[in-house]
């Protein structure tokens, strides 16, 4: 038989046609679809269907682990010993940032493209320090192919690509005027990544971007800030549209003599996932 000119009996074609078309009309489309699956670590009561305001409060309460992340495959380790891996959760503040951001941007970013150095400024014998600006490079790996903003003072934006570490260096935390016009730009459907700097922070570094944190609006009106460090413990998350949150902010990253500390923020899409 010639297997170019083969033709199935009617009666075959049409069911099998009838077939395809059930599929294509009936079957449900991921309800991710595009999106990478982003495993949920071990321990971690997180409710996918419930939305990004869930997804990022199942973070709350994590202990403070130095160097501690999560992996691709939603393991604890750390981001200089990926090879390592804990039974008990455990984060660091960009561990906690890169975790939060995976569920909310719907993209599994590895630790690798997390740490990326993006302007090859920072190593052992960067002036400023090895890893001087790690806090800035963690936030806009992160946000990566992700429509963002760099808000600075005075409802200025600029593109997040522009500049250094060294500077724009963005709002002064202390300036009376920053929280709340930072309040007052935040926008429901979006949610801000935070890197925190301070000259001489340690020995060895001129300027460091030292921390980070995220914020996200919640549909309730809160702004979340969530961050984690050794001095607490474990993870929490304040709301900065309060003014006892403003407080707890203020005093968790008050000033140092007349070292200044200074919040760099950008303002990234949160995707449409069905939240």
């Amino acid at each position: 038989m010639n297997a170019g000119n083969f033709r199935p009996p009617f009666c075959s074609f049409s069911l099998l046609l009838l077939q395809v078309l059930a599929a294509l009309c009936f079957w449900p489309a991921p309800a991710d679809a595009g999106m990478d699956v982003v495993p949920v670590p071990p321990g971690l009561k997180m409710d996918l269907s419930a939305g990004p305001d869930a997804a990022a409060a199942a973070f709350v309460g994590i202990p403070y682990r130095p160097d501690g992340a999560i992996d691709e495959k939603g393991r604890f380790t750390l981001f200089a010993r990926p090879e390592l891996s804990f039974s008990g959760p455990g984060l660091n503040c960009s561990g906690l940032v890169l975790g939060i951001s995976r569920f909310l941007l719907g993209r599994n970013i590895s630790l690798e493209d997390a740490a990326r150095d993006r302007l090859g400024d920072s190593g052992p014998n960067a002036p400023e320090g090895e890893d001087w600006d790690f806090g800035r490079d963690l936030i806009l790996n992160i946000s990566q192919g992700t429509p963002r903003t760099l808000l600075l003072p005075g409802f200025r934006i600029a593109d997040p690509d522009i500049g250094s570490g060294a500077a724009p260096r963005g709002f002064d935390i202390h300036e009376e005027s920053s929280l709340p016009e930072l309040s007052g730009r935040m926008r429901r459907g979006f949610f801000y990544l935070v890197s925190f700097s301070v000259e001489g922070h340690r020995r060895g570094y001129g300027l460091q971007h030292y921390h980070v944190g995220l914020i996200l609006p919640s549909a309730k009106g809160e702004a979340w800030f969530y961050q984690t460090s050794g001095r607490r413990g474990s993870s929490v998350r304040w709301d900065l549209n309060s003014e006892h949150g403003r407080a707890a902010f203020r005093r968790a990253f008050a000033n140092t003599g007349n070292k200044r500390k200074m919040m760099l923020v950008v303002e990234a899409d949160l995707p449409n996932r069905g939240f």
